[in-house]
């Protein structure tokens, strides 16, 4: 039990990570195809022609931003603003919820997994939908099923809409608004590397983009680019066939000819610590060396660029061909 100075710390919505500086509106919103069926859907809602939606999707990909859509556009037209809460918390008190007037609910799906507070919460929506209430849902499932279908009262009352998974293509998209409302400046090759490459979902984006405007905000040359894949290197753990180092140590391997005044193992050491920013342990284990030799041997490129225009040629040019062989992976 919570006494009154204790709060419970929550995992962030996309909606409060990814616009926390701008207002949740259908203006904030970036319209795809995988979510323009139910953006749509809310926007008849929030104009009164829809009084029952449900929106369906996978975690992390905007159907929060949506109910605070919603709830926006009624605040202007009611002069009420509806507030979105998660189903849990409505059932605990609905009387205090339903009294703002149209019912926004979100992670519909974690009350419909148990008896008790499936059955009150479907009781609780025959009422609504009886009288008439607009009642807006979302649920976090990949997509509709049989089993959400028969959950809803008078289910043909209903209209449900997907929210899918933004394609990579897609999300070229997202990530131009995304970084757009964080105030970022990304090249062309880090936007395709990241739709095409960083799995996981719009709050593993929006959290990519955090990392670095904490870095800075301009990410347009080759020489900032790799600092960025250096930077987000931890966010693409769960892609198997990602790896930084590797592909550096590839390009340098392709590329010796090109190369031939200095030790291009060097080169790519120096590129991954000095350039990329990686951890001297995990570049070492890469090379198979100890992390103290990486080290030295990264240092003492460096050490040679103050002194050598043909080197710091070498090293603009190495990371150039490195960063477009990473966008064209």
């Amino acid at each position: 039990m919570l006494n009154k100075t204790e709060t419970v710390t929550q995992v962030p919505k996309l909606s409060q990570v990814l616009f926390e500086r701008r207002e949740n509106s259908f203006n904030s919103l970036a319209a795809l195809p995988s979510n323009v069926e139910a953006i749509e859907a809310a926007l008849m809602f929030s104009a009164g022609l829809n009084p029952f939606v449900a929106l369906v999707g996978p975690s992390g990909w905007g159907k929060t931003h949506l109910l605070n859509a919603v709830a926006h556009r009624l605040s202007h037209d009611l002069y009420v603003l509806p507030e979105p809460v998660s189903a849990i918390d409505y059932l605990s008190n609905p009387s205090r919820v339903e009294s703002t007037g149209p019912l926004l609910l979100d992670d519909v799906q974690e009350a419909i997994n148990k008896t008790r507070t499936k059955m009150a919460l479907r009781l609780n929506l025959e009422r609504r939908v009886k009288c008439g209430k607009p009642t807006l849902l979302a649920f976090t499932s990949p997509k509709p099923n049989r089993a959400l279908r028969s959950f809803l009262p008078i289910a043909r009352d209903w209209t449900i809409a997907s929210m899918g998974a933004a394609e990579p293509v897609e999300r070229l998209l997202l990530l131009h608004q995304m970084s757009g409302a964080e105030g970022l400046a990304l090249s062309p090759r880090l936007s395709k590397v990241i739709a095409d490459h960083m799995l996981g979902n719009g709050r593993t984006l929006a959290g990519a983009l955090k990392r670095l405007r904490l870095s800075g905000s301009n990410w347009l040359d080759s020489s900032a680019t790799l600092r960025a894949f250096g930077l987000l290197d931890p966010f693409f753990a769960d892609n198997g066939t990602w790896d930084l180092k590797h592909k550096v140590l590839r390009v340098a391997e392709h590329s010796k000819s090109q190369f031939i005044k200095v030790n291009v193992s060097d080169l790519a050491l120096y590129t991954m610590l000095h350039e990329a920013g990686l951890s001297e342990i995990d570049v070492a284990r890469a090379i198979g060396i100890e992390p103290s030799e990486a080290y030295l041997r990264a240092s003492r490129f460096k050490a040679q660029l103050s002194d050598s225009e043909l080197i710091r040629g070498y090293v603009r040019q190495f990371i150039e061909i490195v960063v477009d062989e990473l966008a064209r992976d």
